[in-house]
């Protein structure tokens, strides 16, 4: 029974960090509702209920055919780790790429920030602020290549 509290609490938390990026992301868009928030909150616990007693009847009554792929037969027990591994994965690769967005995006308001980042770095694309290196000619690596 204590495997089965570690897979829910593990789901719980991946469902929790989903719902929170999530979240951010929406707040940094301008566009978080709190009622969205609250729904994914309530999908993550109804969720990790499911997965719990779907586990749970797995282990209560392990020889109940749940499956047949091709003549294979899986049983409940073995239908409801697939599931709970499938829940992570899918839970995990959400969160990895919430996690990765949020690491490489840019926290500044556009509107308050015209005239400050935007300009400079429209100053770098017609050959403004590069870098001394390249500008005066020295020989550079990645040139000699080409």
């Amino acid at each position: 029974m204590e495997s089965v509290i570690r897979l829910v609490v593990g789901l719980v938390l991946l469902v929790v960090a989903n719902v929170v990026l999530g979240s951010l992301d929406a707040m940094f868009a301008g566009t978080f509702d709190w009622k969205r928030f609250w729904k994914g909150v309530m999908k993550g616990a109804v969720a990790a209920a499911c997965f719990a007693g779907f586990y749970a009847a797995g282990r209560l009554n392990p020889t109940i055919v749940a499956i047949d792929l091709g003549g294979e037969s899986i049983n409940l027990a073995t239908a409801a780790n697939a599931s709970m591994v499938a829940a992570y994965a899918l839970y995990a690769k959400e969160v990895f790429t919430k996690l990765t967005g949020l690491i490489l995006s840019h926290t500044d308001d556009p509107a308050a920030s015209e005239g400050t980042s935007s300009d400079s770095h429209d100053d770098s694309k017609d050959g403004e602020g590069d870098p001394p290196e390249s500008s005066e000619g020295e020989d550079d690596p990645q040139t000699d290549s080409e």
